[in-house]
């Protein structure tokens, strides 16, 4: 095992830091909507990047199987704590960097990752190999992914003079530190180009929209959170023009749906 010490340090506070955050909740809920269109009760699902497990649990909670998979171990403590008792919950340890042999003994009907445990990777070839030796023929794999070019990222954090910070996705890798005392973590920004390339020909894309144009990433959050009217009116412009597939690289995020090939 190659535990991940960048996130494990942020397990212990990552629900009250992020998930719980009005912004999160309201990204979230955006991707859930997506799963809701792929995945239904029996279907059996790989996480990957599970974080706290919040993800894992409501899909379980829909009648969903889900094999939660994470590099942190205390991030897969944190999801075994909140699973418990959910039966359609099971939780392993996954590195992506280094990838297993098989995973899974039966076909996958999906794969899906949130909010971007992908962006570790500088090269998703192998990551999509490995998918389609998984996956069933017209199973969908959805992944939520740091865009190259954030718009939000740039302009913020350049009109305070922190021009590292605002340009650090055009100069990737990023290096990823939580603390003085946590491992760094080289952070990678793929183009949506880029991760269609990668995951062809196994995977045919089907679907692409922004996650998070209007809204700024979870730096910003605690400034916005303070301002409920300034929220409230980019959460609308949001959901007006947010879902974006043409302004997809200049968001946080994008999220982006591909379907395995037969």
């Amino acid at each position: 095992m190659n535990p991940s010490p960048s996130f494990d340090v942020l397990a212990p506070t990552y629900d009250a830091d992020f998930t719980e955050s009005p912004i999160a909740r309201y990204l979230r809920g955006r991707v859930h909507k997506r799963l809701t269109k792929h995945f239904r009760a029996g279907d059996h699902v790989l996480e990957m990047g599970c974080g706290t497990g919040e993800d894992a649990l409501w899909l379980a909670e829909r009648g969903v199987h889900v094999t939660a998979t994470d590099a942190s171990p205390m991030m897969l403590d944190v999801t075994r704590a909140k699973v418990a008792g959910q039966p359609l919950v099971q939780v392993q340890y996954l590195d992506l960097k280094q990838l297993p042999s098989p995973l899974e003994s039966e076909p996958l009907d999906g794969v899906f990752s949130n909010f971007g445990p992908l962006n570790v990777l500088d090269d998703w070839q192998p990551l999509a190999a490995w998918l389609a030796a998984r996956i069933k023929p017209g199973g969908v794999v959805g992944l939520g992914v740091m865009g190259p070019l954030c718009l939000w990222e740039i302009g913020w954090h350049g009109l305070h003079l922190d021009f590292k910070t605002a340009l650090r996705r055009l100069r990737q890798p990023a290096i990823f530190q939580p603390s003085e005392t946590s491992e760094s973590l080289a952070i990678y920004y793929p183009s949506i180009n880029r991760l269609k390339a990668d995951f062809a020909p196994h995977f045919r894309p089907i679907h692409v929209e922004s996650l998070g144009l209007c809204l700024p990433p979870s730096d910003i959050y605690g400034v916005l959170e303070k301002r409920p009217r300034v929220l409230r009116w980019l959460t609308a412009l949001e959901n007006r023009f947010g879902k974006s597939a043409a302004l997809a690289n200049f968001a946080d995020h994008y999220w982006i749906e591909f379907v395995r090939q037969p």
